[in-house]
């Protein structure tokens, strides 16, 4: 189901990336940020982690091209 599709370069991209969307959405807390924004941040982070540990990402599974 989840069939590898990227390489290590772009699995260290989606993982760096969705360490950053989970750390910034950690930071926002005690900001006036509203909570959809941080659940945003919080979701999206875990998603794109999950795409990095698996090698496998959504948009190209869908058949999209993607420079990255």
């Amino acid at each position: 189901m989840f069939e590898c599709n990227l390489d290590v370069r772009q699995r260290m991209l989606r993982l760096t990336f969705g360490a950053v969307l989970l750390t910034l959405a950690y930071m926002s807390r005690g900001c006036a940020y509203p909570i959809y924004v941080q659940m945003g941040l919080a979701l999206g982070g875990a998603f794109v982690l999950f795409e990095g540990a698996r090698g496998w990402c959504a948009l190209k599974a869908l058949g999209l091209k993607i420079p990255f």
